[in-house]
């Protein structure tokens, strides 16, 4: 995908890693980013990063009707979504039997749910570009076991 200045890039879990790294690498490419995290301090720091070219939402990817809001706060606020990397998620150390379903949920909700929700509300607005992509980004974790990992496994 060929990034320019009227490319409208959308990134869950951008408040940190992978995901900040990813809307700045967007921003500087050219992109205009809608950036998304439940951390709202490190959603600021991201966006003092990118510039004046970012929109930041509070964003909790595991609440299916705050993602309905947010696809709504994008094309309100920009028009359209381009490109959108669902890249939110989370990561639990322990044994199934030391983890509570409490924990296992609270993953799911993030790492499974927030995949599928984001996938499905922005699907029609990618749908409306004559090109447009959905990333989703997985861990290796999903294709190999690794001790201590049971939930995110």
């Amino acid at each position: 995908m060929q990034i320019t200045s009227e490319t409208i890039a959308v990134v869950t879990g951008a408040a940190s890693g992978i995901g900040r790294a990813l809307a700045i690498q967007l921003a500087q490419r050219g992109a205009t980013v809608a950036i998304a995290d439940v951390n709202e301090s490190g959603l600021r720091e991201t966006a003092a990063l990118i510039g004046s070219r970012c929109s930041t939402h509070i964003v909790d990817v595991s609440n299916e009707a705050r993602v309905q809001e947010f696809v709504a706060e994008v094309v309100n606020t920009h028009g359209a979504a381009h490109l959108v990397i669902n890249n939110a998620g989370v990561a639990l150390y322990g044994t199934a039997s030391q983890l509570t379903t409490e924990e296992m949920a609270w993953l799911m909700g993030i790492n499974f749910w927030g995949v599928v929700y984001g996938t499905k509300y922005f699907l029609p607005v990618l749908q409306q570009q004559s090109s447009a992509h959905l990333v989703n980004i997985s861990s290796v974790f999903g294709l190999i076991g690794f001790p201590g990992q049971s939930a995110y496994n």
